[in-house]
């Protein structure tokens, strides 16, 4: 992670991800993934149904929490 200036001159601390912190992340990201959908993971032997239902309730759970907190979901990416 890397500071950079607040492009409106204020006083706000800005942060951006660095290439390598993108690397960890995405590599993080996919131990998370292949935890839950591997041959051994938590929803590995879910049917397609209950896994779209899942997604679905996951997503409006993140938008309903979004919405009582007063940021939209998804955000917008950042430009940069």
């Amino acid at each position: 992670m890397e500071r950079t200036l607040d492009a409106d001159g204020g006083v706000a601390r800005k942060f951006r991800i660095t290439d390598k912190g993108a690397e960890h992340l995405a590599a993080q990201r996919e131990e998370f993934v292949t935890g839950l959908t591997g041959l051994t993971g938590v929803i590995a032997d879910w049917p397609a149904e209950r896994l779209r239902r899942f997604v679905a309730d996951l997503e409006q759970f993140n938008t309903d929490i979004e919405r009582v907190s007063g940021r939209s979901w998804p955000r917008p990416m950042a430009e940069g």
